[in-house]
């Protein structure tokens, strides 16, 4: 998704953090939720494709010629992983072997955040169990508001739209109730 983000708007990724409930990513430049959504598809793609993830020693010579991501300047012996047409990037972490072992990605939420934004998103088993949450809640909810799923969005907003009209006539009741008693 980093090499992505950088192949399109040039953004660099300027935080990362793996937790053990999801992972942030921090770019440094405006995302929309369209460009968002096909960037997620262009990283589910990379990963259904299952290519070989290549890991690569360059010579200082190769270094220079390459166009990869580093957040600085490199010498001596760099590791560069390079998965085809989507990222090439210095990096000493761990890595699949194929992309296919990354499982699903899955993008949950963005914010905008120190002039860039900050991406939250699960991957793998985690986005699975993730779904799978979510899809009993939406159930839970359709239960609740006795409709259908697909009609769920509608259902609440019928019922916010319900309960801003009952406080509107419950104010203007205690105004008159107050008119009356004075």
């Amino acid at each position: 998704l980093s090499g992505l983000v950088h192949r399109r708007f040039g953004y660099d990724n300027v935080g990362f953090h793996m937790g053990s409930e999801e992972v942030t990513v921090d770019f440094n430049g405006p995302i929309t939720p369209e460009q968002l959504d096909q960037l997620e598809n262009e990283a589910n793609q990379a990963v259904y494709d299952n290519v070989p993830v290549k890991v690569l020693y360059p010579d200082k010579e190769e270094l220079d010629s390459l166009d990869y991501r580093s957040k600085k300047e490199l010498t001596g012996l760099v590791r560069i992983v390079e998965i085809p047409d989507a990222d090439m990037c210095a990096c000493c972490g761990t890595h699949v072997e194929n992309t296919g072992e990354v499982g699903i990605i899955k993008i949950r939420s963005m914010i905008h955040y120190k002039g860039g934004v900050r991406i939250f998103l699960l991957c793998g088993r985690r986005a699975l169990l993730d779904y799978r949450d979510r899809l009993k809640d939406e159930a839970r909810i359709s239960n609740l508001l006795s409709a259908k799923l697909v009609q769920v969005p509608d259902a609440v907003e019928k019922l916010k739209n319900d309960s801003q009209d009952k406080d509107y006539l419950i104010g203007k009741l205690g105004s008159s109730l107050l008119a009356l008693k004075a």
